[in-house]
């Protein structure tokens, strides 16, 4: 229950009070980083010792306490401290009107040197003082000495926690290269403990989960889309920790997670950055828990998720293999479809500049068993093997990338966390990332390129008999494969013209990248 006037009890002083002294008003801020018992004892614990301390010090506690708790005040914490937010807006619109701000120690309030220093600064321009419990002392903030010892213990505490989140890291680094468990286990794996200390051992399968995970991997490797696998999950039965169906969110998170391959992950520096990002710039070990999954179809799958040019979501509606793909060379939209059989066509969707019988293009580019299009003929012809085949020299060239990659993100962490003795270091260090992070883009735009048919043959494996695995394929295998291949930069972006009454495979410009033959002739 929260603190208020109405059940605060004030102790019986025990210690003689100067009646005649004119008592001050005081509110409190409460605050404890970790609650494992989601009771508020620490916060109630603090309140009992700041009534019992304050009396002495002519302070009666008035008014609802400013409450954080289960949350962290240091610089690395993640979770927001609303009351903490409330206190500093009451202070500075004046809704704060007791006389003096409580803390159990200064701590409590922030581990961050600028936010106590922006907290003194509000006390001292509305005449509020701070009395800090554990320090038994009322400080005024109007005093110089004052001033300097909370501006000393502030930067105490901040050091304190900056020590703590080093040994953290440190920590978790060195768990993570063993390949140890960390954190709650994902579904479909169960915590194994030590019978005899109750230690973390390791993560094993849990039978009544595990069929999530495999068939999510399954349905991915397969092309399939993840509203479709949810579809697929909720009509088995199969539902989440919390007893709710699997959304698209949730598997997508899911399909990122390196435990279901046997990883280990540690992401160095992870704040600020997508759940997807982290999982470029991370370093994977062999965990000590066996894969959910078979290596080959967690990194197929894992390869598709991560390429850049592909798309951040799905559409797990789609019926058509080309429609949001192929574009209208007027005003550049993408192109829908409508109508069915031989009437169906395609049409520009941003402004209806153009408009094309849908089964003449479908024929030119992709085509059928007896007369294959574009996409078909270049899948069955021996170029492909030329075009996506990685030689063993182009093999070897994505490992020595690889490597080099990681050597610069080692380097690069360790400039970002190196501790400068001066401003010209500082800004050397800052160089010295900045031309690091360069280097790494640059090569792993090589290694996307390497590694990109690795992708097209996930989804569909090229070859004489394509045509048979291009029917039997989910229609979000096909689009992929087509959002692959029709781009600028492969077999071309398939654009079409205006041109009523126009054969179809005059109507279509296949736009290339960098230099288009048709545009520079048009």
């Amino acid at each position: 229950m929260p603190f208020n006037t109405a059940n605060a009890t004030l102790p019986a002083p025990s210690v003689a009070v100067d009646t005649r002294t004119a008592w001050l008003t005081g509110r409190e801020y409460l605050r404890v980083s970790q609650d494992s018992s989601g009771r508020q004892r620490s916060v109630t614990e603090q309140h009992d010792d700041n009534e019992r301390t304050t009396v002495r010090h002519s302070i009666k506690i008035t008014g609802e306490p400013y409450v954080d708790n289960d949350r962290s005040a240091s610089r690395y914490a993640s979770k927001a401290r609303d009351d903490w937010a409330r206190l500093v807006a009451d202070l500075e619109s004046g809704a704060f009107t007791e006389d003096v701000l409580i803390l159990w120690e200064n701590s409590r309030y922030s581990r961050k040197t600028s936010e106590w220093l922006h907290l003194m600064e509000l006390c001292e321009e509305r005449g509020k003082r701070i009395f800090i419990t554990s320090d038994n002392r009322l400080y005024d903030l109007s005093h110089w000495k004052d001033r300097r010892n909370l501006r000393e213990d502030a930067s105490d505490s901040e050091t304190e926690s900056d020590k703590v989140s080093m040994r953290n890291r440190r920590t978790s680094a060195a768990q993570a290269e063993q390949g140890r468990p960390n954190a709650r286990p994902p579904h479909g794996y169960m915590a194994q403990y030590d019978e005899q200390t109750g230690k973390l051992i390791n993560w094993v399968e849990n039978p009544e989960e595990s069929e999530v995970p495999k068939a999510l991997f399954k349905g991915l490797r397969e092309g399939k889309s993840y509203r479709r696998i949810a579809r697929e999950l909720a009509a088995a039965g199969h539902v989440n920790r919390s007893g709710r169906p699997f959304t698209d969110e949730h598997l997508r998170s899911m399909a990122l997670r390196p435990a279901y391959g046997g990883y280990r992950k540690h992401t160095p520096k992870s704040r600020g950055r997508t759940f997807q990002a982290q999982q470029v710039e991370t370093n994977l070990y062999e965990a000590t828990w066996a894969p959910l999954v078979d290596r080959e179809t967690f990194w197929a799958v894992r390869r598709t998720l991560l390429d850049p040019a592909r798309r951040s979501t799905r559409n797990g509606k789609a019926k058509h293999a080309l429609t949001m793909i192929i574009r209208c060379d007027v005003c550049g939209g993408t192109m829908g479809a409508a109508g069915e059989g031989t009437s169906a066509y395609y049409f520009c969707r941003e402004r209806r500049c153009v408009q094309i019988n849908k089964p003449a293009v479908d024929a030119l580019i992709i085509g059928s068993p007896t007369h294959p299009g574009v996409i078909l003929a270049y899948l069955a012809s021996d170029k492909v093997y030329e075009d996506f085949a990685a030689s063993a020299q182009d093999s070897g060239k994505v490992e020595h990338l690889r490597a080099e990659i990681e050597r610069l993100r080692g380097e690069r962490s360790e400039a970002e966390n190196a501790e400068p003795e001066s401003v010209a270091e500082a800004r050397m260090f800052a160089r010295m990332v900045e031309t690091l992070t360069t280097k790494i883009t640059a090569l792993e735009e090589q290694e996307r390129r390497l590694t990109l048919p690795a992708v097209l043959t996930d989804l569909i494996r090229p070859g004489k008999d394509v045509v048979k695995r291009w029917e039997a394929a989910p229609v979000e295998a096909r689009r992929e494969v087509a959002r692959l291949l029709l781009s600028a930069d492969w077999l071309g972006q398939v654009r079409i013209r205006r041109g009523r009454g126009v054969p179809a495979a005059d109507r279509i410009h296949w736009h290339q990248e960098p230099a288009c033959e048709a545009c520079t002739a048009a």
